[in-house]
């Protein structure tokens, strides 16, 4: 055989070999989701450490399911979860919110590692039996889907403190609460990963969208 007849396989062996090691190294989907809410010091500078920067943390609670069990941070650990802000006798927004929450609870009904946490701003009213009827209407899965009732200044401290959204009681000639319409994906180090408002359907898709990237994320570091 000759030299360029040798050199000529030789490439054509060598090149698959290449092919496979370029997309083994640089085909990976590298898409990650963006980490919100930098830990912030006095001075009002974000936190660092080692050069990086430190991102708030959803802090622990120990609130009441609609089963009447007790749920806390240690039912979510490991966990991803969709956090939301409601209450029963909402009409409209929370309605809509409680909807499109179906939609998640259905997109990963056989997926453990995703839950959805839904907390009252009004548990003075929202007792268990409330909230599990509630539950029944919009099909809340007890082992998917808290929805937390608990003491009134835990829950609104969670929210203001913890989720940096808006929960209280409206004044007094308005029979009524102000909370947020978002969904807040939190991932299982505790951190906000994504924002969603929750009554825009496109919104929920993508909050579904990216559940998934998160779930992918999650799986590249246990491997």
């Amino acid at each position: 055989m000759s030299p360029k007849k040798v050199l000529l396989l030789g490439v054509l062996l060598i090149v698959p070999v290449l092919v496979y090691l370029f997309l083994k190294v640089f085909g990976t989907n590298h898409y990650t989701l963006r980490t919100y809410m930098p830990a912030i010091e006095d001075t009002g500078e974000p936190v660092m450490q080692n050069g990086d920067t430190v991102f708030h943390k959803i802090p622990d609670f120990s609130l009441t399911a609609q089963t009447g069990k007790t749920v806390s941070q240690q039912n979510l650990q490991g966990k991803i979860y969709v956090a939301n802000f409601f209450f029963a006798s909402c009409k409209d927004v929370c309605k809509e919110m409680s909807s499109n929450l179906q939609q998640v609870q259905e997109a990963f009904i056989k997926e453990p590692n995703v839950k959805i946490v839904s907390y009252t701003v009004d548990p003075e009213r929202d007792s268990v039996a409330v909230l599990s009827k509630y539950a029944e209407t919009y099909g809340a899965n007890p082992d998917k889907w808290y929805l937390l009732t608990g003491p009134k200044s835990q829950i609104y401290q969670l929210a203001q403190e913890g989720f940096k959204l808006p929960a209280m009681q409206a004044p007094s000639l308005i029979p009524d609460f102000i909370h947020s319409e978002k969904l807040l994906l939190i991932d299982e180090e505790k951190h906000v990963r994504g924002i969603y408002n929750g009554t825009d359907e496109e919104d929920v898709e993508r909050l579904i969208t990216e559940i998934k990237v998160l779930l992918q994320e999650r799986k590249q570091h246990v491997n």
